[in-house]
């Protein structure tokens, strides 16, 4: 279904993850396109390109379901390595 997909979602800090799926709900695809900026290891081509193509598929529905979906990836990321972070402290 998804090559790759989940393991190139880009974390992003705290509450970052919301304003992203916020943005790609309002205007489909600019999130992800914000997200590939903000990577740890530099800017993140996979997380641009496939932002570029929600924002051009955004017109057929496809584009905005899919930036949706993706916005909801980058949250679970996040929660699961805030958990992550949270089981090394305890």
């Amino acid at each position: 279904m998804c090559f790759g997909c989940i393991e190139s979602v880009v974390h992003v800090p705290g509450i970052w993850g919301y304003v992203i799926l916020i943005l790609n709900i309002i205007l489909p695809g600019v999130g992800t396109i914000i997200t590939s900026f903000m990577a740890r290891t530099g800017f993140a081509k996979f997380q641009f390109v496939c932002g570029v193509f929600q924002l051009l598929l955004a017109i057929t529905l496809i584009g905005w379901l899919w930036s949706v979906w993706w916005g909801c990836l980058i949250i679970s990321k996040n929660d699961e390595e805030d958990d992550d972070r949270l089981e090394r402290i305890l």
